[in-house]
């Protein structure tokens, strides 16, 4: 039986349209874009409108068109629900970025915890909804306080390369401090790498070689981004260097402090970041070597351990030796592992290192 015509008035549906448009929430401007929001109503409803439909709503397709009413419904409760998300972005991002006001922070010592805590939740609730680290990215990074208390803290691998960077890019505007800036320079040649864009890790490399002071302190966890990015980023321009910049990595570290306290000093965190920096450059006996120092010569902590730290280490530690043909060694270090704990900012990447590492081992 033919559907009964729909008495909804084209100024009606030309509203809801038009409420989609100006939403900002998906660009409709090419005949592809329905697909995206035909996804993207989905999402937020759960019910699905295909994206033939949306092209002959939007004009796409000439032919004469009158939507059922569950189509109607369908955009409506889209339109309601997309609206109250961007209410409540805006309010949160209001919050977020208040609670980044430097007037907040007069008492704060950068090494509370439980301040640190709060900082963590916030950047957990970022990560689950993306639109809202867009609206507070450069706010944050304008503030001194969220550059320390957000963007320090929380390099998010999985965030970098879609929207992070952004919040980095503006970090760099904003920071005087040489350990601010070579750092921000670190994660953005990060992000060029992650991307294989070989241009971005030739500039970012130039940027964090002048910008580098031989003998000028950086916080190990800086300074190991520093020789990651050497290691990495001479392999692909001069791999001729990498010796010798390994040599300098075995140099420095013997000046780690083995016995930090607090601000993150009690942690290898030089060790962890070269690491890295060695295994991507196939330096697989001094990844075995400086992964070992790390485990065995710094006493481990109960913040690292849960954040699965340790771990991580293992897993560099386990991969040198498997790709030194000591299989029996690295299957030992393999059942060592415990994934469950992994940080949030990079459980991915690890993860992904260690199902590499779980077939080297089979």
């Amino acid at each position: 039986m033919a559907r009964k015509k729909n008495p909804v008035s084209t100024e009606e549906i030309n509203s809801l349209l038009n409420q989609i448009i100006t939403s900002g929430s998906i660009s409709i401007v090419n005949p592809v874009d329905c697909k995206t929001l035909s996804n993207h109503i989905e999402l937020v409803t759960h019910k699905r409108l295909s994206d033939s439909t949306l092209k002959r709503l939007f004009g796409f397709h000439r032919a004469q068109f009158s939507p059922a009413y569950e189509t109607i419904n369908i955009l409506k409760e889209y339109i309601n629900k997309t609206i109250a998300t961007q209410t409540d972005n805006t309010n949160t991002a209001d919050l977020i970025i208040d609670f980044f006001n430097p007037m907040h922070f007069e008492k704060i010592d950068a090494a509370d915890v439980g301040f640190q805590a709060s900082c963590r939740s916030i950047a957990v609730y970022l990560k689950k909804n993306p639109q809202l680290l867009e609206a507070v990215l450069e706010p944050i990074a304008r503030s001194e306080q969220g550059r320390r208390f957000y963007y320090d803290l929380f390099p998010d691998y999985d965030l970098l390369t879609t929207i992070q960077y952004k919040g980095y890019q503006h970090f760099l505007i904003h920071e005087e401090t040489y350990e601010g800036k070579m750092f921000a320079n670190c994660l953005l040649f990060l992000k060029c790498f992650f991307e294989n864009d070989l241009s971005g890790i030739q500039l970012y490399l130039n940027n964090i070689s002048a910008l580098f002071e031989s003998g000028k302190y950086l916080h190990p966890f800086v300074l190991g981004r520093y020789y990651q990015t050497q290691l990495i980023g001479n392999s692909f321009f001069s791999p001729n260097n990498i010796d010798k910049i390994v040599q300098e990595v075995f140099e420095i570290e013997k000046s780690q402090p083995r016995d930090g306290k607090k601000l993150f000093l009690e942690f290898p965190g030089f060790h962890y970041f070269a690491c890295d920096g060695l295994w991507h450059v196939d330096a697989f006996e001094a990844l075995q070597k400086l992964s070992k120092i790390a485990l065995t010569e710094f006493e481990q902590f109960e913040e690292f351990k849960w954040k699965g730290f340790y771990d991580h280490l293992l897993i560099y530690y386990g991969l040198a030796l498997v790709k030194l043909k000591k299989h029996a060694d690295a299957k030992k270090v393999f059942s060592q592992i415990n994934t469950e704990n992994f940080y949030f900012p990079t459980k991915n990447y690890f993860l992904n290192l260690y199902q590499h590492f779980s077939t080297l081992v089979d």
